[in-house]
């Protein structure tokens, strides 16, 4: 039986502050408005959306034999994602990201601890690419030791028939043409408007997706409040905006996790064989509800109906 989603996740422990306050050196003291303590990652945000959509996912990760450890894992459990192949790791701590929120953008510290201690032997020990139906690949730069896996695994997949989905997320090191090479095989291209930039080395979302469109069958660019632009390799464009149902007293407290919740929201119409507007509509209102609260995670949708039909009733006013 085929796996719905194999992935392979950045596990980390985010500790997440908001507040209206940059850190300032010099032993100076501010004080934030909130915090939270949440499962971190692009890859455990895009699963726990993924699998409260109805999905099934195969999460492969490294955590430390340490209390983080441990608490990622029951997480994830609560989360209804199996956290059956999670390695624990004897020499590295824990991977812990840290966030300060502010104005509707963020700052992010990482320690990546066991993050940068996983190997393709631990990956493939766990036999979940033999015959996997569909495999989403993200934190690809963030994970930088695992580019080679990934440039020898990706064309195999494919030549089994498998369809594979990137959201590289932000490159740390500025490597960024480090995914080049893998583009050619990608099914959905789900990257952010920087990244995509950033990736074709073009000045415009246009001429980047365009660029992108060269390689992958499908680049959906992700513009934030400006809504999101997808290109197909026929050379199709489509823009759509924020339904305006979703922007109505917005509140946003947080956008840790907008893009990973998007993804899922898209991955799973696509996965179901829905039309292009349709998927990019749920992945807008996956993103969008997850602004709501602090982290990525705790006001993620359950059921998108509600939704969808008020957004339905809100266009034909």
């Amino acid at each position: 039986m085929k796996n719905k989603i194999v992935t392979v996740a950045d596990l980390c422990v985010d500790l997440l502050f908001v507040g209206d306050v940059k850190p300032v050196y010099g032993q100076v003291e501010q004080f934030v408005n909130d915090y939270t303590v949440e499962l971190g990652g692009s890859t455990a945000i895009f699963s726990s959306q993924f699998t409260k959509l109805g999905g099934q996912i195969k999460l492969i990760g490294k955590v430390g034999e340490d209390v983080f450890g441990n608490y990622l894992i029951e997480r994830l459990r609560g989360l209804n994602v199996p956290p059956d192949y999670i390695i624990k790791s004897t020499t590295e701590k824990t991977a812990v990201g840290l966030g300060l929120a502010y104005h509707g953008d963020r700052a992010m510290l990482t320690y990546l601890g066991a993050l940068s201690e996983m190997s393709g032997d631990e990956l493939l020990a766990t036999r979940l690419f033999d015959k996997p139906q569909h495999v989403h690949i993200t934190s690809y730069y963030l994970l930088a030791h695992l580019h080679d896996f990934w440039k020898q695994q990706v064309p195999l997949l494919k030549k089994n028939g498998v369809t594979i989905s990137l959201d590289t997320n932000w490159s740390p090191f500025g490597d960024w043409h480090a995914v080049h090479a893998i583009l050619p095989f990608v099914d959905v291209f789900i990257p952010n408007e920087q990244e995509a930039l950033h990736i074709s080395g073009q000045s415009s979302v246009h001429e980047a997706g365009k660029w992108l469109s060269n390689f992958c069958k499908l680049t959906v660019i992700k513009c934030g409040g400006d809504g999101a632009v997808a290109f197909s390799k026929d050379q199709k464009v489509t823009l759509f905006n924020v339904p305006a149902y979703l922007k109505q007293d917005l509140k946003i407290v947080d956008t840790t996790g907008a893009g990973d919740n998007f993804d899922a929201g898209f991955l799973t119409a696509w996965l179901a064989g829905n039309k292009l507007d349709d998927c990019v509509r749920d992945g807008m209102i996956c993103g969008t509800m997850s602004l709501k609260q602090v982290g990525g995670i705790a006001s993620q949708p359950t059921d998108l109906n509600l939704i969808r039909s008020k957004i339905e009733t809100n266009l034909t006013l």
